[in-house]
């Protein structure tokens, strides 16, 4: 498997960013969890996609299974450093530090890595790699299904 664009991971990400911003907006406390929330689970919400991988054309899969989208269990496993920086980046001064600290060495690990994987994907196993388009998406047809298509056709 090729590594991935990094182009395209950092336009998601930073769509992606965007919604965390927005979220934290919230309200007081409501805030606060909707945006940690939301970075944890992102890349489950919409069959290993995130909005901002979505609209990019990336997913996340298990990287036993590269057509298996990452579950909820990986992107909460994957996402953790993020949201360990962001509750980081809360803590005055301490935190302003090592909260970019924990981005950039994320960053540097996907950067030199072959497969593109940053240490949360080598924790939840899991690697992003291009969506494919419709077209090009496995069939929900069994292959019992696909037999009596052949013989009736």
């Amino acid at each position: 498997m090729q590594k991935s664009d990094m182009t395209g991971r950092a336009a998601a990400g930073f769509i992606d960013f965007l919604i965390v911003l927005a979220l934290s907006r919230l309200p007081d406390v409501v805030g606060f969890l909707a945006a940690v929330g939301y970075i944890l689970l992102r890349d489950a919400l919409l069959a290993g996609q995130s909005p901002g991988k979505k609209l990019v054309g990336l997913r996340v899969v298990k990287s036993e299974a590269l057509q298996e989208p990452a579950a909820y269990r990986e992107s909460i496993i994957r996402n953790i450093t993020f949201a360990a920086a962001y509750i980081l980046f809360l803590i005055p001064y301490f935190g302003w530090i090592l909260g970019p600290v924990a981005l950039l060495a994320e960053i540097l690990v996907a950067v030199g890595d072959d497969k593109g994987l940053r240490l949360g994907d080598m924790l939840a196993r899991t690697q992003i790699i291009p969506a494919a388009p419709a077209s090009q998406q496995p069939s929900a047809e069994t292959p019992e299904e696909k037999r009596d298509d052949q013989r009736e056709g």
